[in-house]
């Protein structure tokens, strides 16, 4: 799930810094939740916010280069934490939208570093805007091997906050469920339906964050994960939950 920044340069008379919290003459910077920074800490010591792309400082870097704003830091995850409660929160929240064959005990879930889901994925280097990846296989049980019986592992990358952890969680778990019910759409079609559940989640969920979020899903240029996005929520807007899923399940969309 990909994030797009935008800093605004505006002209003011006087306005206070967030940063120096000295008085602003002359011209400067917004983020998105409206903090005002001089022009002179731009591209100096003040970078944009891993999670959320407001302004935070260079100080305290993650071990994986991210910097985090004191709103996400006081949110985040971090590694020991229980997931328990996010994760009951999402599949209740999926299951209520009619995504009812999602079970949490098909389903584990590992936070683990930026390095190790690299390697999960098999990328060549670090990616920080995967935030998780879906790794599933089936087995035959019964007397006669006639049942499928699917297991999904998820990993999902440490030091993320809840808001944008639930959304992206997910996202992974809409991957799990159209694995298990052997659905097949186009990479557009898919990605666009995970993220439907990160949708699902920040409409759902109460913060300052969730507006972000959701302007990054409506507003993503990406072709796969952006026009997906778009094309499966006029579906959604059209026809509502049940009638997407089932025509999900029906293998209507391609």
């Amino acid at each position: 799930m990909k994030k797009y920044i935008i800093s605004r340069l505006k002209i003011i008379i006087m306005n206070e810094c967030y940063i120096c919290k000295k008085p602003i003459s002359g011209r400067y910077y917004v983020d998105v939740f409206d903090h005002k920074m001089c022009e002179h800490h731009h591209n100096n010591d003040v970078v944009h916010c891993s999670s959320c792309t407001g302004f935070t400082t260079k100080e305290n870097p993650l071990s994986d280069g991210r910097y985090l704003c004191s709103i996400c830091m006081g949110l985040t995850l971090k590694p020991g934490d229980s997931i328990e409660p996010v994760t009951a929160t999402v599949i209740k929240a999926l299951n209520k939208a009619g995504f009812d064959d999602l079970r949490q005990e098909d389903i584990t879930i590992k936070v683990v570093s930026a390095q190790k889901l690299a390697e999960i994925a098999r990328f060549p280097s670090i990616n920080l805007n995967n935030k998780g990846i879906t790794l599933s296989s089936v087995s035959l049980k019964g007397i006669f091997g006639g049942q499928k019986k699917f297991n999904h592992e998820i990993f999902m990358l440490e030091y993320l906050n809840k808001i944008e952890f639930a959304g992206a969680l997910a996202h992974e778990m809409l991957h799990a469920w159209q694995l298990q019910n052997e659905i097949s759409m186009s990479p557009k079609y898919t990605e666009g339906l995970c993220n439907m559940g990160a949708y699902l989640m920040w409409n759902t969920l109460g913060s300052s964050l969730t507006r972000i979020y959701l302007k990054n899903l409506h507003e993503s240029p990406d072709p796969i994960y952006g026009d997906g996005f778009r094309e499966i929520y006029t579906m959604y807007e059209a026809w509502g939950w049940k009638e997407l899923i089932e025509n999900v399940r029906a293998n209507k969309l391609h």
